[in-house]
């Protein structure tokens, strides 16, 4: 059997994958051992050829040498059977979902082993039946005999040293014992030869048996590196997973305050009747829904790249991602003297079925890209009808990218030559950079939403990325949807009438939700708990319009206490509500968002 060292050739602590790595490669061992049919061969063939050479030299002995054939004949059908039997075995193994175990394969290396002993002593008993010829070339022709099938094993037995020792036990000691008397007059120095002739094949034996060694140590390295690839594989998703959830269950601490910053400024607004304040006012509006809407694609896109992101298409208009993004970036081309243009086509109106989050950040990506590499000059935003689907183009007047580097740009974490070497001739802290990301959420955003896209450059004029969107029907949600992206976005609202109850356990954005829905001359309570909110409806205070928050303060479901509410309302409301749906509104929640809801729902007629 193979010793521990021979199995931990590299002097490592046998981990399970290494083990099953020792198991599999001792197993082709055994397999490439019982591959050959020359043993049966030998042992039908061999045997005739003394047995012709008896015949002519020592007729007496043609009886007893016809004996040993016929025992070697029945030896090379044992072999045979036995060689089909462990390949039936193996298949089987393969076949199951089990793998081989130690146990098993000790048990089949020792069923080797003593059929390699039996056959080495079935070949030395050529020996005892030519004892009592006296014919020198006879017994010559049988040592040689030997000595060749002893030196044909040891080429495929080595590798495997408990069933060649035994092999080679089977042959090498009767013909070493036996050289004296089997050779009386030439035992001087036939001994030293064959003393000489044994310490070779051993020799060679442990060659065999140390490239086999090295072999298996080179297995196990391999081995050892899968197993390091696969374990920081399993560590790198984990960590994806455990930012995921961070990023998930950290969204709605989050979203709070920035949510009520969005409604304290719109309540502001409304109260507010001075024209430069109004001015600042919107200034910072639109600043915060900016950070609310970049907040909102942070998550987006961590979904995304967790291929746990649930798509929500509908009506966008195009001009209004393109004003929004011009809003973005105005000041960042300004500080770098270059102009940012959009065009826009006159005849039809630019709306596409997508998700509004992916849209706005793959044109966001593409500006910022453009904006970073382009040193003089300007970048344009672009929508165009071509062969009836919209395409949206960022063209700019950097220097381009060469043909080799275009069919990589949008790889992650590629960076061609050019802008890293630009970037280290501005001196460019590293903090300010390119990481190589932004294309490639562009690429993997496209990919999801069914998106050609692709990029046209040339050295020293400039590029051109293009989004082609697929062909989709017009709807009229999309003539609402470009309607409402033409109207002024910070105009003073109109008054509503109805009364409102706004259950939220955070006093920041209850209290800026009390005082927004106030503002637009709704009535309104606001609690912070279910037990709270029952108490109100039991007082007889009805609401037209319940805003209750998701994830409340002990562990309760807004969903739950929606229902729990309803019961306490009129029964054509909570037909309703059932028909209809809850209205889910995604925080941060944009003001304008809430009154146009509002002010569809309390203009309905009061149940």
């Amino acid at each position: 059997m193979a010793t521990s060292s021979e199995r931990d050739p590299a002097g490592v602590a046998d981990a399970p994958g290494l083990q099953a790595v020792d198991l599999r490669a001792r197993l082709r061992l055994l397999q490439s051992l019982t591959s050959r049919g020359s043993s049966e061969a030998a042992a039908l063939l061999i045997p005739l050829a003394i047995l012709w050479m008896a015949s002519r030299n020592a007729p007496a002995l043609a009886i007893s040498l016809l004996t040993w054939w016929g025992m070697m004949a029945c030896m090379a059908l044992g072999l045979m059977s036995l060689r089909m039997r462990l390949h039936r075995q193996w298949r089987e193994f393969e076949a199951g979902p089990q793998e081989v175990d130690a146990p098993t394969l000790m048990r089949w290396e020792r069923q080797l082993a003593l059929t390699g002993l039996a056959n080495g002593l079935m070949w030395s008993a050529a020996i005892a039946f030519t004892w009592s010829s006296g014919n020198g070339e006879l017994r010559l022709l049988v040592y040689l005999a030997l000595v060749g099938v002893l030196a044909s094993g040891t080429t495929f037995l080595a590798p495997v040293p408990v069933v060649f020792w035994c092999f080679f036990a089977g042959i090498y000691a009767p013909m070493l014992l036996a050289a004296p008397w089997y050779f009386p007059s030439k035992a001087h120095y036939l001994l030293p030869l064959l003393l000489l002739f044994g310490a070779t094949i051993a020799r060679h034996a442990w060659g065999a048996r140390h490239f086999v060694r090295q072999q298996l140590a080179h297995e196990r390295e391999r081995q050892a590196l899968a197993d390091s690839y696969q374990a920081a594989r399993i560590e790198a998703e984990h960590a994806l997973a455990e930012k995921n959830w961070f990023l998930s269950a950290a969204s709605h601490d989050l979203r709070q305050p920035l949510h009520a910053l969005g409604l304290m400024l719109e309540a502001t607004r409304q109260r507010n009747r001075d024209a430069e304040v109004a001015s600042l006012l919107d200034e910072v509006q639109d600043c915060a829904r900016d950070l609310g809407t970049m907040f909102n694609d942070l998550l987006d896109l961590s979904r995304l790249e967790g291929h746990a992101l649930v798509q929500h298409p509908q009506a966008v208009a195009v001009a209004g991602v393109f004003e929004e993004a011009r809003r973005v970036f105005a000041h960042d081309a300004s500080q770098r003297g270059l102009k940012l243009s959009i065009f826009m086509p006159r005849r039809h109106a630019a709306v596409l079925h997508a998700d509004p989050a992916l849209l706005r950040q793959m044109v966001f990506n593409l500006l910022q890209n453009a904006l970073r590499y382009t040193a003089s000059g300007g970048v344009l935003l672009g929508c165009r009808r071509r062969q009836g689907r919209w395409l949206l183009q960022v063209w700019d007047t950097g220097a381009g990218i060469a043909p080799e580097d275009q069919a990589r740009i949008f790889a992650r974490h590629y960076r061609t030559q050019h802008s890293q070497a630009r970037e280290m001739a501005d001196a460019q802290p590293p903090s300010l950079r390119g990481r190589g990301l932004g294309l490639s959420v562009v690429a993997l955003a496209a990919r999801h939403m069914g998106v050609d896209y692709g990029v046209r450059s040339r050295l020293g004029h400039g590029s051109c990325f293009w989004l082609h969107w697929p062909a989709q029907p017009e709807t009229r949600d999309a003539e609402v949807a470009a309607s409402l992206a033409a109207g002024p976005p910070n105009r003073l609202l109109p008054q509503l009438q109805g009364r409102c109850l706004v259950l939220d356990d955070e006093a920041l954005v209850g209290q800026a939700m009390e005082r927004i829905l106030q503002a637009w001359g709704v009535e309104v309570r606001w609690v912070r708990t279910a037990r709270q909110a029952a108490a109100v409806l039991a007082d007889g205070w009805r609401p037209d319009f319940v805003l209750c928050d998701q994830q409340l303060e002990n562990g309760e479901q807004g969903f739950d206490v929606l229902q729990q509410l309803l019961q306490h309302l009129p029964l054509a409301a909570l037909e309703q509500a059932q028909e209809q749906g809850y209205l889910v509104l995604p925080k941060p929640l944009q003001p304008q968002e809430l009154h146009a809801v509002l002010a569809h729902c309390l203009a309905q007629p009061r149940a």
